[in-house]
């Protein structure tokens, strides 16, 4: 029996948390899931793991979006011994920073995913959605489809509640914004209702928004970004990127929004057809529904084996700063005095402490 550990997020609105399910319901028999097992997967930001049992090969399956790794990212990922990352830009993007980076793709329930019966009346429906509404590139999708003026059209838009840049206002009538939590039905009722959904993402660990689409067979027109570009040949319409500076670090990709005219367009045009289409991209999905990727996760660690112990080992992360004037400041139950011209050794959250007060040297 392999026996592993996972943690990570377990609420499946989220990003991670579906990730997390997906994975956990393609285990095959011969694998069991618990605390004790010597190897521990965890799915998440790097910086959100609690700790590990001492003797446990130590693993982060996670992902980021631009062409520079998050600081924060950089300075944990000495914590683990491998890394899994669900796209080949991530690999890439990661190994600058870690010597054990394996690609393991996220996938799509097909039982659940799937052609589901659908009434054709009423305006054509263009949908998009995503949790955060610049990254997503919501913002593309809105100037194009106001740019288009079609009659008898209609842009919905689903927005995580807990997003903080979606605009809460501002728009035409026929451009409808969801703010609501749904339920796993409610969510394929949704895509369901689409004639064409639009991932304008300006970056993807993967895009499981899209994908999703694509197996339910809605025509599906997505930005060839990163993640995305895994299954993009599964796509209805694809549109090319340019890079652009990110609002977080480094680059993202953004769609070029004539090329999203023409597909709309053509899409709003061809309405009886595009779903026929669409369906015929649906058997390229297969390859990555959650058995295959998990098979791929399983084949990227080590089999796991139940411990003996349970003693905890604690993340510690330090870091090697200067200040630019002098600190004395007490943070948690510890005192700092500090003094320019002199290197220290703190713990992260110190750091995070000293950086935000402006008291630390640019490195």
């Amino acid at each position: 029996m392999n026996v592993q550990s996972w943690t990570g997020y377990s609420d499946p609105r989220f990003g991670y948390g579906a990730m997390f399910e997906g994975f956990r319901g393609g285990l095959p028999k011969t694998v069991s899931l618990d605390p004790s097992g010597s190897v521990n997967v965890h799915m998440s930001v790097p910086y959100v793991v609690k700790g590990w049992l001492a003797g446990q090969h130590r693993v982060c399956f996670t992902m980021w979006e631009t062409t520079v790794l998050d600081p924060r990212f950089v300075r944990w990922l000495g914590q683990y011994d491998q890394i899994l990352v669900p796209c080949e830009q991530n690999v890439e993007l990661f190994s600058q920073h870690h010597g054990d980076v394996r690609l393991v793709p996220l996938g799509v329930d097909h039982k659940f995913w799937r052609p589901q019966p659908r009434v054709v009346d009423g305006p054509f429906r263009f949908h998009a959605g995503g949790s955060l509404w610049r990254r997503k590139g919501l913002d593309v999708v809105v100037r194009a489809f106001e740019a288009l003026k079609l009659p008898d059209a209609v842009l919905h838009l689903k927005a995580a509640p807990h997003a903080r840049d979606t605009p809460t206002g501002g728009f035409p009538p026929n451009v409808v914004l969801h703010r609501q939590w749904m339920s796993l039905e409610e969510q394929r009722g949704w895509f369901n209702q689409a004639d064409c959904f639009i991932a304008a993402s300006r970056g993807e660990g993967f895009g499981l928004m899209p994908l999703q689409a694509i197996a339910l067979g809605v025509p599906t027109i997505l930005s060839e970004t990163t993640g995305q570009v895994q299954f993009a040949d599964c796509a209805w319409g694809r549109v090319p990127v340019s890079k652009v500076q990110a609002d977080t670090v480094g680059e993202w990709d953004e769609s070029d929004q004539g090329v999203l005219e023409e597909l709309m367009m053509l899409a709003y045009k061809n309405r009886d057809t595009i779903r026929e289409e669409a369906e015929l991209n649906i058997p390229k999905t297969e390859r990555f529904a959650w058995k295959h990727s998990t098979k791929k996760l399983l084949a990227a660690v080590p089999t796991g084996v139940m411990l003996d112990h349970v003693d905890r080992v604690t993340p510690s992360v330090e870091l090697s700063v200067r200040v630019r004037r002098k600190v004395n400041a007490t943070i948690g139950n510890d005192t700092y005095k500090m003094e320019p011209g002199y290197s220290y050794v703190i713990p992260e959250h110190v750091f995070e402490v000293l950086s935000a007060s402006n008291a630390l040297e640019t490195p």
